[in-house]
């Protein structure tokens, strides 16, 4: 008996031990509703006007966040509020409709709906990672046109990292600022009787880092194809400075300047070194509802520095429909517009249009 005894606090240490991290954070996060309901489980992030909480009773949920009027959770996020700044730590209640941001160094109330997202810093790489595949396929039997397009993204949210013991004072709140990395692809391939192929693709890497009062920093690196302008290949790499003009649970505006560097070429041409100048505003408007609606568009205005008056504008619109959790339909326009290519016959504006259905993780 006396074994027994001594065997049991190890056996239920292992138990504990075995037992899965989230699962036991399942219950320690809090969110109180405007009518007086209290929600237990865990809080994964607030994103789009959205709070997705996770709960034993009911899986995951998503919350308005006009709603909510406190939350509570002891994990690290990146905190954002509507004026730009942004803060690292956890979140207790407040006084009425407010919420105590605790960071490592300092403990700041502000009202619940001024926080406009919340982006959980998780503890392993492969957590963080979130993204979406896109597929589609449309065929017209009158003229035997096919057109299959393939497109991707994937998303890595970190916080970012510095070295404060080798900075300058007040740099280093600056530097440890909400990171981003994405990796994103697209290519589409037509095909019709009577007329030549045409494909098209577009793949880039870039990483995001903000800063105070709505700045951000970023470094692209982006390779093009395109067979209807007569463009073998270009890759360009840039890095520059942007900022969220609007930054509000259902639309996101944003500016950047960014100079850069090119090569490319043309079919039948030599190889060129180009030195473009992107000038870009990326707009977003999105609903709250059990099934998203996003609109999102870019448009860059590229003058190319070292050939003047050359000028290149690429311009993209996309709306995205849910349909099922996680699956949606996807609705886009391009169109990229060089006012004088290399190639003197290429063409200079080409435009297509494209619908798909896609799947986000």
């Amino acid at each position: 008996m006396k074994r027994r005894l001594l065997l049991a606090p190890i056996v239920a240490s292992l138990l504990v031990a075995l037992v899965p991290g989230s699962a036991i954070a399942q219950k320690t996060d809090s969110v109180t509703i405007r009518n007086g309901g209290r929600m237990l489980g865990e809080i994964k992030e607030l994103r789009r006007g959205l709070l997705k909480f996770k709960t034993d009773a009911m899986s995951t949920v998503y919350v308005e966040w006009p709603k909510v009027v406190s939350v509570k959770t002891d994990k690290t996020f990146d905190v954002q509020l509507d004026d730009g700044r942004l803060y690292f730590g956890s979140l207790t209640p407040g006084t009425q409709d407010s919420v105590v941001i605790k960071t490592e160094r300092e403990s700041l109330t502000v009202a619940t709906q001024r926080v406009v997202s919340l982006q959980r810093i998780k503890p392993s790489f492969w957590e963080a990672l979130d993204g979406s595949v896109n597929l589609g396929f449309d065929f017209t039997q009158q003229n035997a046109k096919t057109d299959f397009n393939l497109s991707g993204n994937v998303h890595y949210a970190h916080r970012g990292t510095a070295d404060s013991a080798h900075q300058a004072p007040g740099l280093s709140k600056l530097r440890r600022g909400f990171a981003l990395t994405k990796l994103s692809y697209n290519s589409t391939f037509s095909r019709q009787d009577s007329t030549e192929d045409i494909t098209r693709l577009h793949a880039g890497l870039s990483h995001m880092r903000q800063l105070k009062h709505r700045w951000f920093w970023l470094l692209s690196l982006v390779g093009e194809q395109n067979s209807q302008l007569s463009l073998d290949y270009r890759g360009t790499v840039s890095a520059g400075l942007g900022r969220f003009l609007v930054q509000t649970n259902k639309l996101d505006l944003a500016l950047m300047l960014a100079p850069g560097y090119s090569r490319e070429r043309f079919t039948g041409e030599s190889s060129d070194n180009t030195i473009p100048l992107i000038i870009a505003a990326d707009l977003e408007y999105f609903t709250w509802g059990a099934l998203d609606t996003d609109v999102s568009s870019r448009l860059s205005v590229i003058p190319i520095l070292s050939d003047w008056g050359r000028w290149r504008v690429n311009f993209t619109a996309t709306a995205k429909r849910e349909v099922l959790k996680h699956v949606y339909i996807n609705v886009g326009v391009t169109e990229a517009y060089d006012t004088s290519p290399t190639l003197a016959d290429a063409n200079k504006n080409d435009f297509s249009f494209n619908t798909s259905f896609g799947w986000s993780f």
